[in-house]
């Protein structure tokens, strides 16, 4: 089976030997590697460099059969446009992210880079989290999707998909809330509304948060993967080192792509499974 990996990362720890490994133990294909870069902003910390554009690039001129490079600036970088158009210029990559940055996902610097991809043609990936954590003020993103039309974003993360459901919880303040909520889904959530009306709005189907969401209610599930079918892309954003659940630090926990790919293939046919695993994200890329 030949399969578009759309969320992974090289740190110090997991090699890009190591997402080629993840990867096979499912099937063949490519995987697109996000780095996010350090400063303030973005939770990983200026002394560092596991997550720098630098070594996507690396990757990439090793594999460049295998490996989709994105690339990524810290926002509040005085000379982060600069970095941007830098990135642009030199032709090797195919997307922006993962931007996952402690401000508001409307903040003005961050405006200005979603309008720059837009120009450029690249997706961008986006890591939604809570009030005051990454690109917190989810409910404003919807008037970044509307002044933002030709810039193709993609949604991630735990804020993101606690919003398939139209009763949330979004303060964590509260003793009710919880990163990963668990029963049914109650219809009207803002992503299922907004994968309906915006054309340029995708999302991955990465990481425990996504998981978790298409495990909350099995009918909606079916009909959530039906509706927004040429919407929704995978990805592992898995952090082991062999897709059997390793860790880099000798631990051990359910391999993230273990727990999805068997998830999609119970809800889908073969066409539709092969659209979420592989040909969404190819036509999104354009690779």
């Amino acid at each position: 089976m030949m399969l578009l990996d759309s969320h992974t990362h090289i740190t110090g720890q997991r090699s890009v030997e190591n997402v080629f490994a993840h990867l096979e133990l499912y099937g063949e294909g490519r995987s697109v590697v996000l780095p996010i870069e350090a400063g303030d902003c973005t939770g990983v910390g200026p002394g560092n460099a596991d997550w720098r554009t630098e070594l996507t690039v690396e990757a990439f001129e090793r594999h460049p059969d295998r490996v989709i490079p994105f690339c990524h600036v810290n926002p509040l970088a005085r000379d982060a446009m600069d970095q941007l158009r830098a990135h642009h210029a030199s032709g090797i990559f195919r997307g922006f992210g993962e931007h996952k940055v402690r401000i508001a996902c409307d903040h003005p610097a961050s405006m200005e880079i979603y309008r720059f991809c837009g120009e450029v043609g690249w997706p961008g990936l986006m890591h939604f989290d809570y009030q005051d954590f990454h690109n917190y003020n989810i409910e404003a993103f919807d008037k970044v999707l509307e002044v933002c039309p030709d810039t193709r974003f993609i949604g991630h993360a735990q804020s993101w998909w606690a919003n398939i459901s139209a009763e949330v919880v979004r303060d964590y303040h509260l003793p009710e809330f919880t990163e990963y909520p668990k029963g049914p889904v109650v219809p009207g959530g803002l992503i299922d509304q907004w994968l309906g009306k915006y054309p340029n709005l995708y999302t991955d189907l990465s990481a425990k948060s996504a998981y978790f969401a298409l495990m909350r209610d099995t009918e909606f599930t079916k009909g959530f993967l039906i509706r927004h079918r040429a919407k929704l892309i995978w990805g592992s954003d898995c952090p082991c080192v062999n897709g059997k659940g390793d860790m880099p630090n000798g631990g051990h926990r359910d391999c993230l792509s273990g727990l999805m790919l068997p998830l999609l293939r119970e809800h889908c046919d073969d066409d539709h499974y092969e659209d979420l695993v592989r040909r969404n994200a190819e036509r999104l890329l354009g690779v």
